[in-house]
């Protein structure tokens, strides 16, 4: 092929690019630009070709590499006077070694850019809409109390992770009701959560309603065998309540899994991988537990990686509000009934101790919507033991605060001194002899006040 001819194919390869192609000569002059400049620039090449670049476009990058004869390769820049975002390959020409001229490649990316800027927009409206939707779950847990809202918190900041949690509070506070918030708040959110109750569980069944079975597993299993719930938790969080339950025998068994992160079917020989998060709960002292030879250090350490304590709801009764009204807000639905409540059963229940917690408060004002034909509660409405529990709780706050100020007389001051010395010096005596010559009185006076005060 002669000369002519492969200047002629060069030619139409570069006019066939969709790319854009400038070629300047050592001193900035433009011999050459394919139509794909002309129309990305918007320059109609007989206005250019043969003006000086450095005085076209000052800023371009290409006349850099006239400058340092050094290659720009994937390099980025932008283009004010257009607007143009681009992204070059721009490359010196050498003949025998010596520098005659430049060649760049360009690519607009503007909408590829602008494609990006949209992308940000939207990861940051997603993680808006991200973080409103953490706030809406959480929102069945919203209180005024200090220690709820910091339970609260850790469980915001730990939902995103796969942290193994260990809820601690009294029976019937929401400990499952904290665990599907989290686990809905959570990447898993979409996959199941499934809720365990150990001491439901017979140890004879543990294994096989935990592991499953294959069949033939034994006499009278399932044909096809039966998937265990930990299976069916496969990709979400498996909630195992009441932790503290558990024989060390069935404890071990657990142990074992969440160590190998696998498990095995009764009557199987394969292992299982496990991909569940784990969310355990008790009502019980667990370092109590360890102490008293009940429950596996291991065990609680691999289950103690994250603990949230919920209070419970005595000791959180500004909520109540909040607590009567999510509940309600149910209820009226499942009833049809639109009952509201009175300041003065609002009072009452503020008086009232809880001992059952959220689940009691459930409980009471279920049965008050059920019998209540009033579109709103009075205090003859509520259960005759909230009332004399309220009552009673009332009259010890009274006596205890008459007590408080029969005490404040001075023999009542004497007396209180003279009786926590007196308990404080026998906690720091190993005989009571030693005591006595401690206190400085008779041995007679010494037995007389510990009569006096009750103290044994």
């Amino acid at each position: 092929m002669n000369k002519v001819k492969l200047e002629k194919h060069l030619l139409s390869i570069l006019e066939s690019l969709h790319d854009a192609v400038l070629v300047i000569s050592k001193d900035s002059t433009i011999v050459y630009v394919n139509t794909a400049y002309s129309v990305q620039f918007g320059v109609p090449t007989h206005k250019i070709i043969n003006r000086k670049l450095s005085q076209v476009e000052p800023e371009a990058r290409i006349l850099e590499v006239i400058k340092t004869g050094q290659p720009l390769i994937n390099d980025y820049s932008y283009l004010h006077s257009l607007n143009v975002h681009i992204f070059a390959n721009i490359t010196p020409l050498l003949e025998k070694g010596e520098l005659i001229g430049a060649v760049a490649i360009m690519k607009d990316i503007s909408e590829f850019y602008g494609l990006q800027e949209e992308l940000k927009k939207y990861k940051t409206y997603s993680t808006k809409l991200e973080e409103q939707l953490h706030e809406k779950i959480f929102s069945l847990l919203e209180s005024h109390a200090p220690g709820m809202r910091q339970a609260v918190n850790v469980a915001k900041k730990v939902s995103d992770s796969e942290a193994t949690l260990l809820l601690y509070g009294e029976t019937g506070v929401g400990k499952e009701v904290f665990a599907r918030a989290i686990h809905e708040a959570s990447p898993r959110g979409e996959a199941p959560f499934v809720a365990i109750n150990m001491a439901s569980l017979p140890e004879s069944l543990f294994e096989s309603e935990l592991f499953g079975f294959e069949e033939g597993a034994f006499t009278g299993s399932r044909k096809g065998g039966k998937k265990g719930l930990f299976e069916l938790a496969d990709g979400g969080t498996l909630f195992l309540d009441e932790i503290g339950e558990l024989s060390l025998f069935l404890q071990a068994k657990i142990l074992r899994v969440l160590q190998e992160k696998a498990f095995m079917k009764v009557g199987g020989t394969a292992t299982h991988p496990l991909d569940v998060r784990i969310i355990a709960a008790t009502n019980k002292n667990l370092q109590e537990l360890i102490r008293e030879g009940k429950f596996r250090e291991d065990l609680y350490y691999r289950l103690n990686i994250v603990p949230i304590h919920i209070p419970p709801v005595r000791e959180r009764k500004q909520d109540l509000p909040i607590l009567i009204n999510n509940i309600l807000g149910k209820l009226r639905i499942t009833y049809k009934k639109q009952v509201t409540v009175t300041q003065e059963v609002y009072e009452i229940f503020e008086r009232y101790d809880w001992p059952g917690n959220v689940r009691e408060l459930n409980n009471v004002l279920e049965r008050m919507i059920a019998i209540c034909s009033k579109s709103y509660f009075v205090p003859e409405d509520i259960p005759s033991f909230v009332r004399e529990g309220a009552e009673r709780e009332e009259s010890i706050a009274d006596g205890t605060m008459q007590n408080r100020t029969n005490k404040m007389n001075l023999p009542g001051i004497i007396e209180r001194t003279e009786r926590e010395m007196l308990e404080e010096v026998l906690k720091t005596s190993r005989t009571r002899t030693e005591a006595i010559q401690k206190l400085g009185i008779s041995r007679k006076a010494f037995y007389q006040k510990l009569k006096k005060y009750n103290i044994k």
